[in-house]
């Protein structure tokens, strides 16, 4: 009996200690517990069978422990048991245990079952609605599901597939069904929406890839992919997603173009001069880096780029090689030094024009320290009269501490002035970078450029089309700022008459020159190089294109006053009438109506 009770105990235990460290769902779990009681409730009434075949009595045992999962034990076989002794006493104190659990167990089981099939029902007969089916609940999706609900109400249907009970406890309205999104088995009457916002990146890009092949030609169909790598826009634009829209989701810059859409580069800035710090120039910090490079090209201003990091040799390199032109065509300095020491303070110092101050380091406690410490610098070295503030941006992920910081103010109860962003609710929910405002302004450009592509299958086709349609909407109001100069009001409205009251040829063909400048910058910050129109003969033979986008070549990474003598190059190459500047051109034409649209109607309708 000793050894029964033993190896009886080791069995649960090893049980319970399986259900803790695996990650499975609770119906697992469940199951886990299940199998091992009965195991460890047969070894416990093993000596107490009446067959003496040791075969015939193991089958005895087990059978004993099945009856119990329906409360159909004999309860007589106890009384073998000597409970005068400590022994006997915890021998059948176990076995009441197993057999009060086995039952509860099953119960437990059926419900989990009948509760799943109930769900699978309800998901089944939604065929009107549209479903809005994410990959996981987690704090990402939580958010994105109630701005879903906050907008749509009763006409959307929430799912949230490889639910798991006992992680997620959030109360919302919405289908969750343990099943794996990829499982789901979806009617073709159903518009559906699915997100893949899983924290395993490589995951979201697996998942989309299966989706589209299982669902390659169905109509009414969008898929978010979450994925700040370059290599899921490459594997994605190389997929054939038939009738499927595909977006993916890069967080970072997303939230960097959200940044500088709202708080734009040239606010504070002084005698026409841009002055940007980047303090840590990590993933987020070079992201901002190549954005602000081509944001920053507005008429009449200089732009300058100073960064701080401790690897900035590092960084400087690693720039080099994946954007070969970008620091030799635009003033953008390294400064190798920790923030905390004596170098770091005295080219802050030295750094007298700076207006807009970018931080992003490891932590967000580091951010808030650097950030509280560059505005004391700040203020200390202004001796005029002690009142310097450039804005200053820090990456801050909490969301209970970005609220906290943007009230920051010391103990005399004068405030730090610190705008915090990146939190999951920023992202995800106020700002929302799925179907965000400059997502529609940026279909608005795209549609100006092929004003027959009603159904955006091209701006969709490629992720390149969708980024350079971003880039070029999220400057549209930098030129603005730039020719409206001190009649600029930030109000797009008020903007856009005044506009139309100074508006001429001459204007457009400024902001045509601009709207190149800004292309050029932005072109050198995604890796492109200037190809010439030698190099162009050479290349077109194979990829029947004068731009090459494997080797990232483009010959158009030119001056505007040589985009002519490109253009008639290119044409003769092409056999077919190339005007580079007049692609220019049509964008700045179009602008007024572009914001016109926007402003009238806020959000383009598209999958929804």
């Amino acid at each position: 009996m000793q050894i029964c009770f033993v190896i009886s105990a080791i069995i649960i235990i090893a049980s319970i200690i399986m259900t803790i460290k695996f990650k499975e769902n609770l119906k697992t779990k469940i199951v886990i517990v299940i199998i091992s009681s009965i195991a460890a409730l047969a070894i416990l009434v093993f000596p107490f069978m009446e067959e003496k075949n040791n075969t015939f009595k193991v089958l005895d045992s087990v059978f004993y422990s099945l009856k119990c999962l329906g409360l159909n034990q004999d309860f007589s076989i106890i009384s073998n048991i000597d409970l005068l002794t400590i022994n006997g006493f915890l021998y059948a104190i176990f076995i009441y245990g197993l057999f009060l659990a086995l039952p509860i167990l099953t119960a437990s089981v059926i419900l989990i079952f009948l509760g799943d099939m109930f769900v699978k029902v309800k998901f089944a007969i939604n065929k009107n609605r549209r479903l809005y089916i994410f990959s996981e609940m987690n704090e990402k999706s939580l958010m994105v599901a109630k701005k879903i609900l906050k907008r749509k109400g009763n006409m959307a249907k929430i799912v949230f597939a490889n639910f798991d009970r006992e992680r997620n406890k959030e109360d919302i309205k919405a289908l969750k069904i343990t099943d794996k999104i990829l499982d789901l088995k979806i009617g073709n009457e159903n518009k559906v929406t699915f997100y893949l916002i899983s924290e395993n990146e490589e995951e979201n890009l697996e998942n989309a890839l299966e989706l589209i092949t299982k669902y390659h030609n169905r109509d009414k169909t969008k898929i978010y992919v979450v994925n700040n790598s370059d290599v899921a826009t490459v594997i994605l634009d190389s997929s054939n997603k038939g009738k499927i829209n595909v977006e993916i989701i890069n967080e970072t810059e997303r939230m960097v173009y959200d940044l500088l859409d709202r708080i734009p580069l040239y606010l504070n800035s002084e005698k026409n001069k841009i002055s940007v710090l980047i303090v840590g120039c990590g993933r987020v910090g070079q992201e901002f880096l190549k954005t602000a490079v081509w944001c920053g090209q507005i008429i009449g201003y200089e732009l300058e780029i100073n960064v701080i990091d401790i690897n900035s040799e590092k960084i400087k390199e690693k720039l080099e090689i994946d954007n070969p032109e970008l620091l030799n065509n635009y003033n953008i300095n390294f400064i190798d030094a920790d923030i905390k020491s004596k170098k770091a303070e005295e080219e802050i110092q030295r750094l007298k024009s700076t207006n807009y101050v970018f931080v992003s380091m490891e932590s967000d406690e580091k951010n808030i320290d650097t950030a509280i410490l560059l505005r004391k610098i700040f203020l200390k070295n202004d001796k005029e009269n002690f009142n310097r503030r450039p804005i200053i941006n820090l990456w801050i992920d909490n969301e209970s501490k970005k609220e906290r910081i943007n009230k920051l103010v010391n103990e005399r109860n004068n405030s730090y002035n610190l705008n915090a962003f990146g939190s999951i609710k920023d992202m995800y929910y106020d700002n929302c970078i799925i179907n965000s405002k400059l997502e529609s302004l940026a279909k608005q450009v795209h549609l100006s450029y092929n004003p027959k592509d009603t159904t955006l299958k091209q701006y969709n086709l490629l992720e390149y089309n969708k980024c350079s349609s971003r880039a070029t909407a999220l400057h549209l109001k930098y030129k603005l700022f730039s020719v409206l100069k001190d009649k600029y009001t930030n109000n797009l409205e008020e903007d856009l008459k005044n506009y139309e009251m100074i508006v001429n040829d001459e204007v457009i063909e400024k902001l045509s020159e601009n709207e190149h400048e800004r292309w050029n910058a932005y072109t050198r910050s995604i890796g492109y190089t200037t190809s010439s129109i030698e190099d162009v003969k050479k290349y077109i033979k194979n990829t029947g294109d004068y731009r090459h986008f494997l080797a990232k070549l483009h010959p158009a990474l030119v001056d505007y006053k040589d985009l002519d003598s490109v253009s008639e190059s290119l044409s003769k190459l092409c056999n077919k009438e190339i005007n580079l500047k007049e692609n220019d051109r049509m964008i700045i034409r179009n602008m007024p109506e572009i914001l016109k649209n926007h402003v009238r109607r806020g959000v383009v309708k598209n999958e929804e």
